[in-house]
């Protein structure tokens, strides 16, 4: 089971069921800590629908009570390839 965060304005910005492009961090113990990376993913208020979990965290780091259950789908490149 992996932990992400993301950090938004509002919490209505995650919706549920669709598929979604966010930037997320991850918060799992280890050397990569920290790191973000931007992907594809699907959300679900069920927490157990999805094996991820997702934090919310405000605009100015405030974390929210919201927490969701997360399904990554794929990881999305922002360079173009010959840049790689």
């Amino acid at each position: 089971m992996n932990q992400w965060e993301v950090f938004v304005n509002d919490v209505k910005e995650l919706a549920e069921d669709r598929e979604l492009e966010l930037t997320l961090r991850t918060l799992n113990p280890g050397i990569h800590k920290f790191t973000y990376q931007r992907v594809k993913c699907q959300l679900s208020s069920d927490l157990a629908k999805h094996v991820d979990q997702l934090q919310v965290r405000l605009g100015r780091g405030q974390l929210s009570p919201s927490r969701f259950s997360i399904r990554v789908l794929g990881e999305v490149q922002r360079l173009p390839a010959k840049y790689l």
